[in-house]
């Protein structure tokens, strides 16, 4: 009797594979008939390619925000990510007025030892007119093969005619750490723009610098850093606790996705005052080590609450050229908080948060967790900041100056190019401004008198940040523009909060070796 109903239970099973087979084949039929009526049909270029591929992602939104197709160009462009490295010239570059423009270029690349310059417009791309491209269409263009040549024309400030130039290809090195500096003779600050192969030395380079230049506390921004490896943002958060703090665990479906991330070795910061910044823009990696630091009350989290990406991506090659980033699990704190924001509604809705109201208040209704030291912090997706701060809007004539018409900018390439003797304590006197409002006149700017004397203080800051980028390069004008950044501020100010936190944290800790 038991074999019969074996039997009949495998025979079961065997016709629903055949019948979901037979099925699956059946929707295969019909797509395969869809794409062909529609080339005969539609009155636009078709492309299988492009439709298969299509086709793929639709299957993915059924699943979730973040399972992905990656084909030839998505894939290569993930890889250069995470190995912190791509071909091309070696400059950052960004649309200014309308124009390609050079914002910097890097040092030791091509582009720096041909001269290039921060303000430089770059009109050609291999004889092709940029005036209609992105900035990602410039990207692609100048990007390519290692050793491989590229035209590019520039139309400087001063310069009548165009300058053209002929440069080879190289390996560029990407960090991890944009900048890193000292703040004030005690505050180390650094800037972590990803998560990826470089992250772990990149760090470790930036705090032994910052060590040796007298830190005794620091500032992680990690402010519109989007995430990236798993390891690294472990690596990080483990730079910070003791050996055997929790960091993050996993969990999905299968046996292998369930997993728990502890720190595992000794690091010279253990103790190091530290205050993390996030805002809207940090997910994954950063809301890892946000959420690390803050379970286990090693430190303050200030800014906004993070993006709530804590959805886990095992990407599966096919072939060399094209690979799918599948969600398989989910990442919790420390102290159980689940990272994911809800995505039941829509992805729409998961696309374009709510307001800060809104949020504020379904978060009356959201799961409690309790920190190390026994502090409530709130479930429900994201990370919540301990100090909740506000980075400001601008209006519309700070706008109009520093994005529509890029005025700051422009003005600090003319100014400096006219003027060989800036020092690094630049600061805007009254000549400079009146310098300011005589470039807004030649350029046809509109301002009135009322108005710059509002934005005076945002007027005269920008001025030098801009004026400090442009002649000793970006980290000198982000330190200039931290002294208006409010998030910073209250970073700085929090620091009695964040040791006193963390000393409480090490009292638990002895406290429990002890009993």
């Amino acid at each position: 009797m038991k074999k019969c109903l074996l039997f009949a239970s495998i025979a079961v099973i065997c016709i629903g594979m055949i019948a979901a087979a037979s099925l699956e084949e059946t929707r295969l039929r019909k797509l395969v008939g869809l794409s062909a009526f529609i080339k005969s049909r539609t009155v636009g270029t078709f492309s299988y390619k492009a439709f298969v591929e299509g086709a793929i992602g639709g299957m993915l939104n059924t699943l979730d925000p973040h399972s992905t197709f990656m084909n030839e160009e998505a894939f290569q462009r993930m890889q250069e990510d995470q190995e912190g490295r791509f071909f091309g010239i070696g400059m950052i570059i960004s649309k200014r007025n309308g124009k390609i423009t050079v914002v910097s270029p890097m040092a030791n690349t091509p582009a720096s030892r041909h001269g290039l310059r921060s303000g430089d417009v770059i009109y050609e791309i291999d004889g092709e007119s940029t005036e209609d491209f992105s900035v990602n269409d410039a990207v692609d263009r100048l990007r390519g093969e290692r050793g491989t040549e590229v035209d590019i024309a520039i139309k400087r400030s001063g310069v009548k005619d165009l300058l053209r130039f002929t440069i080879e290809r190289a390996e560029i090195p990407e960090r991890s750490v944009e900048y890193s500096f000292m703040v004030d003779d005690n505050t180390g600050y650094i800037l972590l723009k990803n998560f990826g192969e470089r992250t772990a030395s990149d760090m470790d380079e930036a705090l032994a610098s910052l060590t040796a230049s007298g830190m005794k506390q620091l500032v992680l921004d990690l402010r519109n850093n989007p995430g990236g490896l798993l390891v690294a943002a472990v690596y990080v958060s483990d730079l910070f606790l003791k050996k055997g703090t929790p960091i993050v665990s996993s969990k999905g479906r299968l046996p292998t996705d369930n997993q728990v991330f502890l720190a595992e070795s000794d690091s010279p910061y253990e103790d190091l005052p530290i205050v993390v910044l996030i805002n809207r823009g940090s997910a994954s990696g950063s809301e890892i080590v946000a959420g690390a630091i803050q379970d286990n009350d090693r430190g303050l989290v200030v800014g906004n609450t993070s993006w709530g990406k804590g959805l886990v991506q095992t990407v599966f090659v096919a072939g060399r050229q094209q690979a799918l980033a599948l969600t398989t699990a989910k990442y919790y704190t420390a102290s159980g908080r689940c990272i994911q924001r809800d995505y039941s509604r829509s992805f729409a809705d998961y696309y374009n948060p709510r307001s800060q109201a809104a949020e504020e208040k379904e978060s009356d209704t959201a799961p409690v967790y309790r920190t190390r030291v026994g502090r409530e912090v709130k479930g429900g997706g994201g990370i919540i900041p301990d100090m909740d701060v506000e980075m400001g809007t601008l209006d519309e004539f700070q706008v109009l100056l520093r994005f529509r018409t890029s005025a700051f900018f422009r003005f600090a390439v003319d100014y400096t190019s006219e003027h060989q003797n800036i020092p690094q304590n630049f600061r805007a006197n009254d000549v400079v401004m009146k310098a300011f409002t005589d470039f807004l006149d030649r350029e046809k700017i509109a301002y009135t008198p009322e108005l710059m004397q509002q934005h005076r203080k945002y007027i005269r800051t920008t001025i030098e940040q801009e004026i400090l980028s442009n002649r000793f390069g970006l980290p000198a004008g982000t330190k200039r523009f931290l002294t208006m950044d409010e998030q910073f501020q209250q970073a700085l100010r929090a620091f009695p909060r964040a040791i006193a936190l963390n000393n409480k944290s090490t009292s638990v800790d002895l406290k429990a070796r002890n009993q």
